[in-house]
This record gives structure tokens, sequence and C-alpha cells, in this order.
């Protein structure tokens, strides 16, 4: 077990001074003011990509577990790491018996003298799962270092209304050795649920305990994570926007603290895509984000600023200036081919020319814009030069009918892996590896015209699980593209792209047809209206009847 010093380290830090709290449940909430906010480090992408829980070790002090939003196939994994982001070790996790693959949340506990992983595999936004919920367990490995594999056992639950819900936060109490759960309510009020831990329930299906609302369903809904610490003493429940404190007192049980009314932790930020929080122990906390990029790690610490160092920081080599990523600010994930230096993106023709959003380099290096030049500076000074080449482009023309592929829609269809004949528009798997997303190989775009809906049909016989975009902005969860086709509601009145991002564990997928449709805007009535022109003559005279207005041929209304 490597040995930890805590430093003082003040540089860098949030403190907040009080002020009031958000609306919690008619009554404006006290600001705790005790906390400080400080980056400690930076998950990496190739460490794991959208972090979407996190717990501290109970094994190996200082150290933290993680998983990711992608849970199937060789994704079916958690990681160690240093608050820094250094990786030390990955954990493989078979589930024999369920395989439920949306994980959503992590804690760590103590149950008969032992040190156990809990996982949450409750994520359900289409809430379609009901009573197929599950906690994964399993006694928690010494952090060391490489990969090992692990078979966990599972509890499987539902709510007590037996209706399905969507949850994205676990926690476990030490002190009661009870599991609590908050479920994840949109424009609605989250409530908060328990359930004993046991190592023998089985298969058998348990039904939770409800203990009380979280808020009003106003500021504070859409919860994304918690963490109870681990003398039991504090509860952390968090959405983006806010992370509330509630504090046990005395040998109360924790389902009468949840009934008091909490305090709002005045040196939170926001974090927009924030589902993490991890108690190191009864004064420090660590958070994070689901996002595909390289992400800050936070620490949160009372009445100081103690920061722990890396025992084991990983060497950066001073002479890498490659670049990783690049998004532009239409959400558009700019690629580079292989041992080009060329970056290019598209945009909608007649809107502004996109800018750079983001632009992920080499660890250490620092990157620069002038003009269509980027260049990327490594740590020892030398440098790489990048071209910028982004293109507008003119969406297909609306057509009714069935597009399907073959080739020649190049000119508006952008960013895929390639084509071929037998696999049309193609997109590889999802993969940790930067080379795949640098090189636009696991997404492709469709530049539109205005419409409805919009019909995908996959390459072959099988379902790929991808994530759509319209825009940038992700439309549902993760779903199937099928041989048959699979409907979008996209309600888009001017030209937009519409993004097809893999979400598979393995292979190539590929998209073969669309379809496109629409109902009759104001506008195009409008149109249809202005062509129904018919000229009569009545009485000798010649009229002109337009848009349901008659007139004579001089011009001037008349009454028929």
């Amino acid at each position: 077990m490597k040995r930890l010093i805590l430093c003082l380290s003040l540089s860098a830090m949030t403190i907040f001074l009080s002020a009031a709290g958000i609306n919690y449940n008619g009554t404006n909430l006290t600001e705790n003011t005790e906390f400080t906010r400080t980056q400690c480090g930076t998950m990496y992408k190739n460490t794991m990509s959208e972090t979407s829980g996190m717990a501290a070790s109970r094994q190996t002090k200082g150290y933290l577990w993680a998983h990711g939003d992608e849970n199937t196939g060789s994704n079916r994994k958690i990681v160690a790491v240093h608050p820094s982001g250094t990786l030390a070790m990955t954990v493989n996790i078979t589930t024999t018996g369920s395989d439920r693959d949306d994980w959503e949340d992590i804690c760590t506990g103590v149950y008969g003298g032992k040190k156990y992983i809990f996982i949450g595999a409750f994520g359900d936004n289409d809430l379609k799962f009901k009573d197929e919920y599950y906690i994964y367990f399993f006694e928690e490995p010494a952090i060391t270092s490489g990969t090992i594999a692990v078979n966990a056992n599972y509890i499987r639950f539902g709510y007590p209304d037996n209706a399905a819900h969507n949850t994205e936060t676990l926690m476990y109490d030490n002190v009661e050795q009870t599991f609590y759960i908050a479920d994840k309510v949109k424009d609605g009020i989250c409530h908060l649920y328990s359930l004993p831990f046991r190592t023998d329930y089985g298969t058998n299906l348990q039904r939770l305990t409800e203990v009380c609302a979280l808020g009003n369903g106003d500021k504070f809904d859409l919860c994304t994570g918690g963490d109870i610490s681990p003398d039991g003493k504090w509860i952390a429940i968090k959405n983006k926007k806010y992370l509330l404190l509630w504090e046990r007192q005395g040998s109360e049980s924790l389902s009468n603290t949840a009934q008091r009314l909490p305090q709002q932790v005045a040196a939170y930020q926001e974090e927009t895509q924030g589902e993490t929080i991890a108690w190191l122990n009864d004064s420090t906390f660590f958070t994070t984000s689901d996002d595909k990029n390289d992400v800050p790690i936070y620490q949160y610490d009372r009445w100081g600023g103690t920061v722990i160092p890396d025992p084991d920081p990983q060497p950066v080599d001073s002479s890498l200036k490659a670049i990783n990523e690049v998004i532009l600010s239409n959400h558009y994930y700019a690629f580079i081919n292989s041992g080009e230096t060329i970056i290019r993106g598209w945009y909608l023709a007649g809107e502004s020319v996109p800018t750079i959003d983001s632009c992920n380099v080499s660890a250490g290096a620092t990157w620069a814009q002038s003009g269509s030049t980027l260049t990327v500076t490594a740590l020892n000074g030398s440098t790489a030069v990048y071209t910028l080449d982004i293109q507008p482009v003119t969406p297909c023309a609306f057509t009714p009918e069935e597009i399907v592929f073959d080739g020649s829609e190049s000119s508006w269809v952008k960013g895929a892996y390639g084509w071929d004949d037998t696999k049309k528009w193609r997109f590889s798997k999802t993969d940790t590896d930067y080379s795949r997303e640098i090189a636009g190989k696991t997404h492709v775009e469709f530049f539109l015209p205005a419409c409805d809906t919009v019909v995908l049909k996959s390459m072959d016989s099988k379902e790929r699980d991808v994530r759509i975009y319209v825009n940038g902005v992700q439309l549902g969860g993760k779903t199937k593209l099928l041989t048959t086709g699979n409907s979008l509601v996209v309600k888009q009145s001017s030209a937009f792209m519409l993004s097809v991002c893999s979400a598979q564990d393995s292979g190539d997928g590929g998209v073969k047809a669309l379809c496109m449709a629409r109902v009759s805007t104001a506008i195009e009535t409008a149109e249809k209206e202005q062509n129904t022109t018919r000229k009569f003559i009545r009485n000798g005279v010649l009229y002109i009847e337009r848009n349901g207005q008659t007139y004579t041929i001089t011009g001037i209304p008349a009454n028929r």
C-alpha cells in the first residue's frame, strides 16, 4: 500500500461568503461556507470517458474508483485513479445472471468487517425496466497496478409504487449498513429511498422503502449523484447546478436526517455534466463530470485546502505535440486523418463560420490559433503547425422519398469513417483511443433541411447502439439503429445537423438509408395558397381570384 502525505495548497481555491441559498421546499436554504474548492487533477478521457460514478477507496486510502457511462463488452469495468487523475488499476467486471448496462453510480462501504464496492445499474431514461434494477457488489480489491477481473453478485430491486424510475444516485451508510437511493425526476419532485444491505438476497426482488421527498421539484430536481461520508455524519446529494448537505445529529437514523432542511454548499460551481461525488473522509469530497473530453477533478475541503500529492505521477513526454480532439462552436467534432496536419470541419451554409470551442492536445502541451493556423507547442518548446479547413455545407433537398445511400451523398454527409457498398456510411466502435475520434471514425453527420421526423436505417441485420444529436444536443438516450429503421422526432423549422455517434463496444456500424417527413408549415401553406390563382368571367367581366379574394382585371377588390 502506498503512503500519502498531505500538504497545504491555497492556490486556485474558491472561497464563498454566506448568502441566501435556493428555495428548497418553500424555504431558502442556508449556505454552508466551510468548504473550499480546488482543481486537484484531471479525469482523462483515455482513462475513463464520460465518468458517471465515482467513490473513494476504503481499501487503499487516497484513491478513487470510477466508472463510465458505457458499460457493455470491454467497457464493463471500473478504474482506480489518484485524485490527480493518474490511472492506477483497472477492474474488469462480469455479472452472472444480469447484464444491465446503464451503470449510473458507485459507492463503497463496510459490511461484516469486509470492504465492498457497490455499483448502481439503474438508469432508465425511457422508463421501461420497472423491476429490473440492480446493485452489483463485490469485495473491494487492494489497489496495486495493472488489470484484474472480478465476478460481481447482485441485488435486484423495484420501487414501492411498482413503477419505473430513472435513477443516478446510489449511497451507502456504514452506520446502518443501508443503501440510500435518490431517483432522478425532471420537472417534478425527486424522492429518497432506502434498502438494507444483505449478501443473501439471492435473485429475489426487493422493494425499496420511501424515505422522503427531496426539494420541491423547482430548483432541485434531476438528482445526478450523491454520497454519504464514511463516518455516516454527512449526506451530500447534487444535481448539475447545486450540491446540498445534510448533517446527522447524534445517533439518529439517516431517514430522519434527510427529512430536515439541508444546507447548500456555497463553493460548488455548476458542472454541465456533473454526475459524481465521492467522500474521502468526513471533511473532503471530490466531484467530476460525465463528459467525453478530459474534465477537471475538483476537491472540496472543510476549513482548508489540503491537496493530496500524487505518489506515483506518470512521466510526461516533453516532445509530444499532437492534437487529440477539436470541437467547433457548432458542436461539430473536427477530424484529422492519420499522418496529416489538416483539421477538417463543416458548418451549415449561410451561418457564421464556427470557431474552435475546445482543443485537446498532448499532456503538457499548449495550443494557439492565428487565422486558419493552429500551432501546438510541446513542453520542450518544439512545435507542430496544423491548418484549419472548415467548409460550408448546403443541406440536401427535402424529399418525402426514402434516400438509399449510394456514396454520392458526400456533399451533405460528412465525418463518416468511410463508405463502402456493404456498410454504406460507416462509423466505428466507441474507443478510448484518441485516434479513433480524431480521425472521425465514431460518428457521421447528415446536413438536412427543415423537417419534423427522420427515419434512419441500419446497414445490416445487426442492431447498432448509437446516440443521436441535433445541432450538438443529444436527442434522448442511447438508442438502437435498426434495419427496419427507427423514427426520430426532430421538429426542426430550419436546416440542421444530425449526428449519429457510435455507442457500440465492438465492430463497425453504418447507415444505409434515410427518410424525412414534415407537416405543412405556415409558410408552406401560404406558398400553396399563392399558387391557387384562377380566372373567371361573370356577366361579361373578367375577374381574378387569389387567396380567397376576388379582384377585377384592374386590381380593384370586388364582391362576388
